[in-house]
């Protein structure tokens, strides 16, 4: 498996990518350690790019690729 991206939105992605293309915002976060307000702009930032879409589930919100 490849290193991590040091870079926060390459990071998200790369995760993404290595859950399947999904993962709960919650689990996001814990494999992000950054803060919630940092990750919620990058996500805001993915989505308006369409990189990314976020939907509410039975387990909270999902983020998934696009």
């Amino acid at each position: 498996m490849k290193k991590p991206p040091h870079n926060h939105r390459d990071r998200i992605l790369w995760i993404l990518a290595q859950k399947g293309g999904s993962i709960t915002r919650t689990e996001l976060r814990r494999s992000m350690e950054i803060k919630l307000e940092n990750m919620e702009r990058i996500l805001g930032e993915l989505e308006k790019e369409g990189r990314i879409e976020r939907t509410v589930g039975k387990h909270g919100e999902l983020i998934s690729l696009k």
